[in-house]
């Protein structure tokens, strides 16, 4: 079976389609409760970038 990142990286997506077209749907409920709780438990707060300072050219 053929996963999504294989597919992307072959240029074979219809391929990954069609081998998925069968697959239960999922429980979008959970994929939200999974996404948030990824996005809250990173605890990584993104830093400002650091200013230049004057330039000796």
């Amino acid at each position: 079976m053929t996963n999504l990142k294989k597919a992307r990286q072959k240029g074979k997506i219809d391929d990954f389609i069609k081998e998925h077209e069968a697959d239960p749907e999922g429980d979008l409920d959970k994929l939200d409760e999974v996404i948030k709780h990824q996005d809250q438990g990173s605890g990584k707060a993104t830093l400002p970038a650091s200013s230049r300072g004057p330039s000796d050219d």
